[in-house]
């Protein structure tokens, strides 16, 4: 036999990743060899004119020309217009000097800085002795901060700091000389001189003035001068809160950012999060393998867009900031993709300086949160097996005898003293650990910065576990009017996850013992005619897996131009792989296969995915200030991408005993199965306008508009326009404000409208497709038949969002005020409907356009400052946010009726309902009326009030709705020198849930369910005898109990969500020890919880506390 040699995918892809890297590499190094040597550049002459222009303008364009760093305050130059300088062959000296000529504006050029100051030096200082100190200035992370300005206090002597941070000022013969060190960005700090030893000063970060820029993702805008609704936080806001990842963080810092809680899979570190910004605006989720939920926001990561599997596994320490783009005005910037809302991720870029090297790392412990479960004990247990007759059978002798001797048997077990707690079983305390190296510096024109980083988690369950290895490649090199930009990153996670599920832990039984006599684990708990009870720990035993590989790297490439200060071309330019894959193997000894035929016996499933995409993306900025008042800012982009996309898969059947887990040992495919295979390539494509006005910073305009052209939608509905404009304005620069209230640093009105749209659907709703027959092929060939009709005429799905906010700074930035309001209207809607069994689709689906869905809602946060001195590092404040919402639906009239009944009926019932004027979030029951004391059972309310015996889904009705009133989080902030701490406590109130544990595990158990424990409630609190009160009916009666509001509870609850305390040692101590920082923390998160309803959560998976310990530092 031949046998052909192939290579593995990974190597291709390793080959791949190889040559991008030389290629990126060896193009920057030609780069950088073709700069030739030259004069320094305060030397070099050149010829330079304007006309009639600011100082501001000249600056600008002096900078650029000359290649000179320009540090000056705007303050001290804006009223300075009206120049005229014509200058030819001449140096940077003599064009500053002719310039600055009768301003009353000064300057001083050490190395390649230029610093300027309004008026003339200190003559008063006395001409005798002088000392003179040096120093060196960094930032928080050590590197070195060139054109820092120091001034001797009350004078204007002074000087800047090199391209190392390096500085040596002389000082005049006196006591108590102080230093003044300013740069922009950056907190000034004094510094009393004591003597003349070498300074070491380190530099902080001005929050206020980070928290002023709004980062998009195609541009960047100053907070004061934009209408949208946005928020913004710093990598340090985002640690502050926890480690875990930014999605984590982001929920806890914004209302509008939610996180919906998974119920099932509690804190499986292998499930990504649900998350809504504002709601959802699809009504129904309807996806395929390769598409992103229809409700989730769009994700653009330093400017490109990226998958939420990527932010969830991004190392935080590389954060630089996230900004959350809610409205119309902000988001309609994305035309499209939009209308969910947008999260721009901006990481770190590397610095200039000596070789600069920053670690962080994380050591996490995590403990199952098991508050929720309220199972029955051993006697319990039995004793309601006994109440509900399960081992009464009269009419049958012989299994009266074998069922009353399983009770004794069991009754004499629970007398010696067999109690299992089978909860622990599958736990373990898990010992997480996170590790991130980074490394930059750089000299001049090229920066470099080099990451890896690690994250294991176990989860804790065992046989759970994510290990995720990443890495990147940041490249930057600045050429005259050019800027070249390269990012590289690699992304690696291995995933496994439990067989038995932890639901199968507690239904186990607690009058069963985990091991026979001998210390074996049996297959079996009970295996009689009657009763078959499996043993979890059997199954877990065996050698089944589940186990999963995500692949995934990205390079992007940027190019800048800035041919003059007031315009800017940018070409950017992304390719991103991704390949997963998922393998599930069951042992035929598993006790799943006990019914099965022998050579069916064990299974095994493979799924492959891989895809592609290219992105590529022109955009032209201008902005420009006319007579000072009249500002504009205009980008003209154009966007284009592919993605391409398949997926291959398939399962077999029947494994032999052993260790036989490959698929070459199976017997067949599942009966009527063969592999499966799905390709699919889905093309966008863009051109927008988006444009900026201020009028005196006061009156502002935005708007933005965008033709979009995508494959998903029909082949007569390829394009479409999305528009939004916002108004702002400025009361804070108003003079009848400034002049009569101090301390009122914003206040901020806003409103925009405009109508992004949404494209995350499947890429063949709009194809009609067909599907091979394997086992139907004949002579000719092979057959095919119908699988989905696809409808050409198939509408964008946009969303109408109207947006009404305020932003308020007051009391000398002690206290922040946010509020925003929406409206969206999402007209029509786009949903999966039934096809009749005529149309001969396979499938029975097709996708249509109908119905509209109204979402309105708020948001608001606060923080206040009860104490705040930033100078000394001393301050105290306690913030809070919420949010509200609702939603309805209109236009739908019976067309969800299949839904509706799958709700009703199917086998996963449930309490959601489609009916025009309802909302998506309703509970829908019969009311109840209690369970009637005399029979013990439940009396129904009809739609017309009377009580009733008899149920009918015909008295339906709204009983509650499960989003809460309000939902938001509360918590209070303290910095004392160096120890800081904090807390966040998140609260819901107003909101009701369908209590499923009541429904399965205290009624609805029927004989065959009392092989499972129940809830302790179903012995204690159902009828039992004529005269009882009870919440529950009948504890003998075994009949399916259908959907009532009996079971709908209040679902308020509160819980310590993080709690963080810190200490950040002192520069001076920490350059002894040869560091440039040092920084612990210590991590506790969802410590505790409190609710007004006892339901089990994390039914698959269990919730998880944790408490974990943090150490960043830099050199």
């Amino acid at each position: 036999m031949n046998k052909m040699q192939t290579i593995h995918p990974w190597l291709v892809w390793r080959r791949k990743i190889l040559m991008t890297m030389k290629l990126g590499v060896c193009f920057l190094l030609c780069t950088v060899f073709q700069v030739s040597a030259r004069v320094t550049a305060q030397n070099e002459r050149m010829n330079f004119k304007m006309h009639d222009a600011s100082l501001k303008t000249i600056l600008w364009a002096l900078e650029k020309k000359s290649e000179m760093f320009f540090f000056y305050s705007v303050k001290d130059i804006e009223q300075v217009t009206g120049i005229d300088v014509v200058a030819e062959n001449k140096t940077l000296d003599e064009i500053l000097s002719e310039v600055l000529k009768n301003t009353g504006i000064t300057y001083e050029v050490t190395h390649n800085t230029v610093v300027l100051r309004k008026g003339k030096v200190n003559a008063a200082l006395p001409q005798s002795k002088t000392s003179e100190v040096t120093g060196k200035v960094t930032d928080r992370s050590g590197s070195p901060l060139p054109g820092v300005t120091i001034l001797i206090k009350g004078t204007s002597l002074g000087t800047v700091t090199d391209t190392e941070g390096i500085f040596k000022i002389a000082l005049p013969q006196k006591k108590d000389v102080v230093l003044v060190f300013s740069f922009i960005g950056m907190k000034t700090q004094e510094i009393v001189l004591k003597d003349d030893k070498p300074l070491k000063v380190v530099m902080q970060e001005d929050a206020k003035e980070i928290d002023e820029v709004v980062v998009t993702g195609i541009f960047n805008r100053k907070k004061d001068s934009f209408t949208g609704a946005s928020a913004t936080f710093d990598g340090e806001q985002l640690r502050s809160v926890g480690t875990q990842n930014v999605i984590a963080s982001l929920k806890t810092l914004d209302p509008s950012f939610n996180v919906l809680e998974n119920n099932e899979f509690g804190s499986d570190p292998n499930k990504l999060p649900d998350i809504e910004i504002r709601g959802k605006s699809s009504l129904i989720s309807t996806r395929d393998e390769l598409s992103e939920d229809p409700n989730q926001p769009l994700f653009i990561l330093d400017g490109f867009e990226s998958s939420l599997e990527a932010i969830y596994n991004l190392d935080m320490s590389r954060v630089a900031s996230i900004t959350i783009l809610k409205d119309a005005a902000s988001t309609a910037i994305y035309g499209s993709k939009a209308s969910n809302g947008v999260v721009v991720v901006e990481t770190i870029r590397p610095k200039s300086g000596k070789l600069n090297l920053a670690y962080s790392g994380n050591a996490n412990v995590s403990w199952a949160d098991l508050s929720s479960y309220n199972l029955m004990d051993a006697s319990e247990k039995l004793r309601f097996e006994n109440l509900v007759g399960r081992y009464d059978a009269s009419n049958d002798v012989v299994k009266d005898v074998e069922l009353k001797k399983s009770y004794y048997d069991k009754l004499a077990d629970i007398a010696r003293g067999v109690n299992t707690y089978w909860l622990s079983e599958p736990l373990r305390v898990g010992l997480n650990h996170r590790h991130s190296l980074y490394v930059d510096g750089g000299e001049g024109a090229f920066m470099f910065g080099i990451g890896l980083a690690y994250n294991g988690i176990t989860g804790v369950m065992k046989e759970s576990k994510r290990d995720n290895i990443s890495g990147n490649i940041d490249l930057t090199y600045r050429l005259k009017k050019f800027q070249f930009m390269n990012k590289f990153d690699m992304n690696n996670t291995d995933s496994k996850d439990p067989i038995v599920a932890f639901s199968q832990y507690a239904d186990a039984n607690p009058y069963y013992t985990k091991y026979n006599e001998n210390g074996e684990v049996e297959r079996w708990l009970e295996y009689t005619d009657y009763i078959k009870a499996a043993n979890p720990l059997y199954n877990a035993k065996q050698n089944s897996y589940n186990k999963g590989n995500n692949l995934s790297w990205s390079d992007k490439f940027i190019v800048e131009y800035t041919p003059v200060p007031t315009l800017k071309l940018r070409a950017r330019f992304g390719f991103t792989h991704q390949s997963t894959q998922a393998e599930a193997f069951y042992s035929p000894l598993d006790t799943r296969f006990a019914e099965t035929d022998f050579s069916e016996r064990g299974s095994y499933g493979n799924t492959e995915t891989q895809s592609n995409k290219y992105e590529g993306e022109f955009t032209l900025t201008y902005a420009k200030v006319l007579k000072e008042v009249h500002q504009f800012n205009i980008v003209l982009g154009g966007y284009l991408s592919a993605l391409e996309a398949k997926s291959q898969g398939y399962s077999a059947i029947g494994f032999p005993v052993g260790d036989f887990t490959l698929p070459s040992f199976a017997n067949s495919y599942p009966d009527g199965g063969s592999p499966a295979y799905n390709e699919s390539t889905t093309r966008s494509v863009s051109g927008y306008v988006i444009g900026n006005y201020a009028y005196d910073n006061r009156y502002l305009l935005d708007f933005s508009y965008r033709v979009n052209g995508s494959s998903v939608f029909g082949t007569n509905k390829h394009y479409i326009g999305t528009w939004a404009v916002g108004l702002g304005w400025n009361l804070h620069h108003e003079k009848f404000i400034a002049d009569h209230f101090d301390g009122i640093s914003m206040l901020k009105l806003r409103a925009s409208i405009g109508n992004p749209g949404n494209q995350n659907f499947s890429s063949s709703a709009t194809i009609t497709t067909f599907r091979y027959n394997f086992n139907s092929f004949n002579y000719f060939g092979m057959t095919t038949s119908l699988a989905q009709l696809g409808n050409p005429d198939l509408e964008w799905q946009t969303t109408l969002d109207k947006n009404i906010g305020f932003d308020i700074t007051i009391l000398n930035n002690r206290l922040t005020l946010t509020g925003d309001y929406y409206y969206k209207t999402t007209d029509p809607l786009l949903i999966a409907i039934s096809m009749p069994p005529s149309s001969g689709a396979t499938d029975n689906m097709t996708y249509k356009n109908f119905g509209k869905q109204t979402s309105k809602g708020f948001t608001a946060s606060a923080t206040y400052y009860i104490i705040r001195r930033m100078s000394e590092r001393i301050w105290w404040s306690v913030r809070g946010n919420l949010r509200h919402g609702s939603n309805e639906l209109s236009g739908i009239g019976n067309r969800l009726e299949m839904y509706n009944s799958q709700e009703r009926e199917g086998d996963n019932r449930s309490t959601k309902r489609y009916y025009d004027g309802a909302d998506p979030d309703d509970i829908w029951a019969v009311r109840s009326a209690g369970i009637d004391p005399s029979t013990g059972r439940e009396l129904f309310i009809k739609k017309n009030g009377e009580l009733t015996y008899d149920f009918s889904y015909d008295d339906e009705v709204v009983v509650a709705n499960s989003r809460p009133k309000v939902e938001g989080v509360l918590g209070t902030n303290f910095s004392w020198k160096g120890f800081s701490c904090n807390l966040d406590f998140r609260y819901r109130v107003g909101g009701h849930s369908f209590n499923s544990v009541l429904f399965n595990k205290v009624e609805n158990i029927s004989t065959n369910s009392l092989i499972y424990n129940q809830d302790k409630r179903a012995l204690y609190d159902r009828w039992q005898k004529p005269g009882d009160k009870a919440q529950f009916k009948n504890i003998a009666n075994s009949t399916s109990t259908p959907m009532s509001s009996r079971f709908v509870q209040k679902d308020n609850s509160l819980s310590l969500e993080a709690l963080r305390i810190g200490y950040e040692f002192s520069p001076e101590l920490v350059h002894k020890w040869g560091l440039g920082s040092l920084r612990l923390n210590a991590y506790m998160n969802d410590i505790f919880r409190l609710s007004t309803i006892k339901m089990e959560r994390g039914t698959s998976y269990p919730f998880a506390r944790s408490v974990s310990f943090a150490i960043s530092l830099t050199l």
